[in-house]
C-alpha cells in the first residue's frame, strides 16, 4: 500500500483539496497509516502527471484560489487494481516504542517524561477522533469505515490506559 493508493480512495469518495486530503490522514488514517503534509502535495501531482487525477481552481472570497483534486476513470481503475491486489504484510515502525524499549537507559525523570508525553499525544488523537465522531461522522461511514475508525479509537484507548499502569509502576 502506497499514500497514493489511499489519496485516491479518498478522492473516489469526493473531490477534495490537498488540505481535505491531508486532513483525512492525520485524523480517519491516523489509526493505520501517517503521511507527512509535504508528501501530499508531490503525490497529486504525480497522480496528475498519471492522468488518474485532474484538478482545478475554485475561486475563493478573499482567500488564494483553491485548487480541487477528482479522481478521473484512470485513478478509479488504479484504485480498484489495489483494493483488489493481495494484502500486504503489517508494516510497523514505532518511534516511540523503540525509546521505550530502551527507557531503562534514560534516568528516572527522562522514563516519566517519555511515557507522559506519549499519553498527552495519544489523548489529543483520541479526543480529535471522538469530535469527529461527535460531528455526526460516523452516520457518514459504512459499516467498514465505522469498523476501521472505532478499532483506532479503542486501540488508542488501550495504549493510554497501560501506559498509565506503566506510569504507575515507575512511582513505585
Amino acid at each position: 500500500m502506497k499514500s497514493e493508493d489511499i489519496v485516491l480512495g479518498i478522492l473516489s469518495e469526493k473531490p477534495s483539496s490537498g488540505y481535505e486530503i491531508k486532513q483525512k490522514f492525520s485524523t480517519i488514517f491516523s489509526n493505520f497509516y501517517n503521511a507527512s503534509f509535504g508528501s501530499v502535495y508531490p503525490i497529486l501531482h504525480n497522480l496528475e502527471k498519471q492522468e488518474k487525477v485532474t484538478s482545478k481552481l475554485l475561486p475563493q472570497e478573499g482567500k488564494p484560489n483553491k485548487k480541487v483534486y477528482s479522481i478521473t476513470n484512470k485513478g478509479v481503475e488504479a484504485f480498484m487494481e489495489f483494493l483488489q491486489s493481495s494484502v500486504e504484510q503489517e508494516k510497523i515502525k514505532w518511534d516511540f516504542m523503540v525509546r521505550l524499549y530502551y527507557a531503562k537507559r534514560l534516568s528516572a525523570i527522562e522514563q516519566k517524561v517519555l511515557v507522559t508525553e506519549e499519553i498527552r499525544r495519544r489523548e489529543q488523537e483520541v479526543n480529535t477522533l471522538n469530535q469527529l465522531k461527535r460531528e455526526d461522522w460516523e452516520n457518514k461511514m459504512d459499516s467498514f469505515q465505522l469498523f476501521s475508525f472505532e478499532l483506532g479509537i479503542k486501540q488508542k484507548q488501550l495504549m493510554i490506559d497501560e501506559l498509565k499502569r506503566l506510569l504507575e509502576n515507575l512511582r513505585v
